[in-house]
């Protein structure tokens, strides 16, 4: 079935920077030689980690169910809802930014992931935190969360819930951090602090980022 709810990215540009440098960070630390790189990212973006690694020796790979094109990036489109095509090879890194609150199935889609998978291999994933600092106050007077909740949003996520998902589909769970806490550097350059306190207290974070590792 396809998911109509999804055109509205049809054009879209990360928005949210610091998630992408944090995840670009650790990719970093972990392979020095980018030209033995091989990176796939689910959910297409301008300004993403394969855009990222693409001008730097790594082989980047992506998918997305509206159409794309980048240079330097072989893209497939396709639903991610039906599975994770066939690229001929098995991936470094998997990310996968903003992607899993928008699947029907989020556990078959965390088993797809480690499919594609090398040995060793690492799932870098980011979701919108439910328990976001600023929305434990606007829940608690009866609005809605920021982030977590939209129309073409099936699920909503917390640290513990994230990292038992993790561990019960093969990942053993490297790190947990967040983007930020009350703002980013997007808004203004005192954001630096909150994006460091992020690292620090992801629970209370805007967005979630996971760094699992695939168990072989």
């Amino acid at each position: 079935m396809e998911d109509k709810n999804q055109k509205v990215f049809e054009d879209f540009s990360v928005p949210d920077p610091i998630r992408i440098k944090k995840a670009v960070d650790f990719i970093k630390s972990k392979f020095k030689n980018l030209n033995e790189l091989s990176v796939l990212e689910l959910g297409m973006a301008k300004g993403g980690v394969a855009d990222s690694f693409k001008d730097s020796g790594a082989r980047c790979f992506g998918i997305d169910v509206n159409p794309r094109q980048m240079k330097g990036v072989k893209i497939k489109q396709a639903d991610l809802n039906l599975g994770i095509p066939d690229f001929g090879i098995k991936f470094n890194v998997v990310f996968a930014g903003e992607v899993m609150e928008h699947i029907f199935d989020d556990q078959r889609f965390l088993e797809n992931c480690r499919d594609v998978l090398m040995p060793g291999g690492y799932l870098i994933i980011t979701v919108p935190n439910l328990f976001f600092l600023v929305n434990r106050f606007t829940m608690f007077f009866g609005k809605m969360p920021y982030f977590a909740y939209a129309t073409y949003h099936y699920h909503m996520y917390g640290k513990k819930i994230l990292s038992n998902m993790f561990s019960s589909n093969g990942f053993r769970v490297k790190k947990i951090i967040s983007s930020h806490i009350l703002y980013s550097t997007r808004r203004n350059a005192a954001g630096k602090i909150f994006e460091a306190l992020g690292n620090v207290f992801p629970s209370l974070g805007a967005h979630l980022i996971i760094f699992g590792e695939k168990i072989n």
